[in-house]
């Protein structure tokens, strides 16, 4: 009994040693890393799964705007996604801009709102091309030319750095990536 309880404890002793387990949002978070140093060779290939995305997803929105973004959930489709979130338009606003907000903006903004995002995706020959399709806003859907004026009017000027609906070059030579329901595959080029 006491050899038992010896080997217990010195199994238990060995496993608080070892690293923490990572997180599926550390995971995702390193493979975005590696991506990033440019350093991949050519024709790597690098999947992130939808639960990487989706936890990565989660912990970005927390990192960036505290308290303006929460329950954020992604589903992917073939060459596209749906994210579903909770936003605080007003306190999304102010992290983005620092600028104190007007009395309209504090009286209509002000506020969670559930928000549900469709989009498409493309790319290819280190380009890509994100097409916001709908957006729905409190179960309000906005299509067409109400979309079109909201990512002009409020998107762009909020978050001067997000390409929408427009071809960009992805950078740290990634030459294209998959979208699938599964997750998300990139391709590293030349």
């Amino acid at each position: 009994m006491c050899l038992r309880w010896a080997v217990l404890g010195g199994l238990t002793a060995g496993l608080l040693l070892l690293p923490a387990a990572t997180s599926t949002a550390d995971i995702a978070h390193e493979k975005f890393a590696r991506i990033e140093t440019g350093k991949l060779p050519a024709g790597s290939r690098v999947d992130l799964s939808a639960a990487e995305l989706n936890a990565w997803a989660a912990d970005e929105a927390r990192l960036y705007a505290p308290g303006a973004a929460r329950n954020v959930r992604l589903q992917l489709t073939a060459s596209g996604a749906t994210g579903s979130l909770l936003i605080d338009f007003l306190k999304l606003r102010q992290a983005a801009t620092h600028e104190d907000p007007g009395w309209i903006e504090r009286n209509l903004f002000a506020g969670e709102r559930q928000v549900t995002v469709t989009a498409r995706f493309e790319s290819g020959n280190r380009r890509a091309r994100v097409d916001v399709e709908r957006v729905e806003v409190s179960g309000v859907p906005i299509e067409g030319a109400a979309l079109d004026f909201l990512i002009q009017n409020w998107l762009r000027p909020t978050f001067p750095d997000v390409k929408v609906n427009q071809w960009f070059e992805l950078g740290f030579r990634m030459d294209r990536f998959t979208v699938a329901p599964g997750g998300v595959s990139v391709f590293i080029g030349d």
